[in-house]
């Protein structure tokens, strides 16, 4: 099966359900607190967001970014098997879990979620309202998307907006890191519209899976205990 034949077969995705699909596992993969799950829903991202790559891009070239994608969330499932999916490790003093944000939980009826969560989901709600009002307020700063590409000006406002949002809200590395490569496939569908070209496809690819790196580095070595480094 080629590229075009698997195209074929999910031409009943493309265009705006292909955008609600990304833009609701992006926000998933910003207000999870379970790693899991989050990354499940990274990788959906990245799936689906190929189709919008196709329809501004040759599908060879759109495959890149889907590609580079997908073996950024591989590098950061490694990193969170190693990290124990983001639980705090069961040796921690009394003081250090208090320093954790996931330590001060709330109740919402059956569930018992971390208070972190609840700003996550404000602030991911928040963004996505706010990507639809600019979107209904017309072309603005994204006017050179074209107009028969209209659902990707709206991917490409949700995609930055929860991006923003899911760093803004973080302060561990892991789940900021999500937050910063969910605005960077937005910042990549963008430039797909700006400069269409196998450079730019190599260079933003690169860029993601250096950011995917650092980010696995960074949580790594926010779980290792500070007296293992003294």
């Amino acid at each position: 099966m080629t590229i075009f034949d698997l195209l074929d077969r999910l031409a009943f995705l493309r265009g705006f359900p292909s955008v609600a699909i990304v833009l609701a596992a992006a926000f998933l993969a910003v207000v999870l607190w379970d790693y899991r799950p989050a990354l499940v829903a990274l990788g959906v991202v990245y799936l689906v967001g190929g189709l919008l790559f196709v329809d501004l891009l040759d599908p060879r070239l759109a495959v890149v970014y889907t590609l580079s994608g997908l073996f950024a969330t591989l590098i950061l499932v490694v990193t969170a098997w190693q990290v124990n999916w983001g639980r705090p490790p069961e040796d921690l003093t009394p003081e250090e879990v208090a320093r954790l944000a996931y330590a001060r939980r709330v109740r919402l009826g059956p569930l018992d979620v971390p208070a972190v969560t609840l700003l996550r989901v404000l602030a991911g709600a928040a963004a996505l309202v706010a990507a639809y009002w600019l979107w209904r307020s017309g072309p603005g700063l994204l006017a050179v998307v074209p107009p028969d590409r209209d659902h990707v000006r709206l991917a490409v406002l949700g995609l930055l907006g929860l991006g923003l949002a899911g760093l803004a809200t973080s302060a561990e590395p892991f789940p900021a890191g999500l937050g910063l490569l969910i605005f960077l496939l937005g910042f990549e569908l963008f430039m797909s519209v700006v400069q269409q070209s196998i450079a730019m496809a190599i260079a933003l690819a690169a860029f993601n899976l250096l950011v995917a790196l650092v980010v696995s580095y960074l949580a790594q070595a926010r779980a290792v205990p500070q007296d293992a480094l003294e």
